[in-house]
């Protein structure tokens, strides 16, 4: 049996602390001069960083939001800060340009429900749904499993019945 050296938790730590203050000294020197950011650290960083400041990285390089999860990433990142009505932008754009986007649609409905929008919000989960259950049995889904796909149906079928009390 091969002898595997054990992991050293304060070795991996400093790698963490030295990648975390890469990240941030990236986006420090990019908030005072990009261009000097980006030569200094590369452009390939942009990569590691959450999903609301790489948008907005894009958005000043001039490099459009063109796929669903670039939108849906910006959209969630708006709804959690409370911008449900900026969030719902992107989310319905990123629907548009990937029909079966199961999370942009749930996070759309969440929008609605929180911008008491109760019967948009209603037909938003009845779209997630409908997605859930075309993505049964399908190896190419986002979703990992049948079960998954079951269990986030059902907890989405309690939350309409919520709602329809309301």
């Amino acid at each position: 049996m091969e002898e595997r050296p054990v992991a050293d938790p304060q070795t991996e730590t400093r790698r963490q602390d030295l990648y975390s203050r890469h990240i941030e000294g990236f986006v420090k020197a990019a908030e005072q001069d990009l261009d000097k950011a980006l030569d200094q650290f590369g452009f390939t960083v942009w990569h590691s960083l959450p999903p609301k400041q790489a948008a907005a990285l894009k958005e000043r390089l001039g490099v459009r939001a063109l796929e669903a999860c670039d939108l849906y990433n910006r959209g969630t990142a708006l709804a959690m800060e409370g911008k449900w009505a900026e969030g719902e932008a992107d989310l319905r754009a990123a629907l548009k340009k990937d029909s079966e986007h199961c999370a942009a649609a749930f996070n759309l409905a969440v929008c609605l429900e929180r911008l008491g929008r109760l019967e948009e919000a209603r037909g938003a989960y009845g779209t997630c749904l409908k997605m859930l259950d075309r993505a049964r049995g399908r190896r190419d889904s986002r979703i990992a499993s049948d079960a998954e796909v079951a269990q986030e149906s059902a907890r989405i079928q309690q939350h309409l019945e919520t709602l329809a009390k309301s």
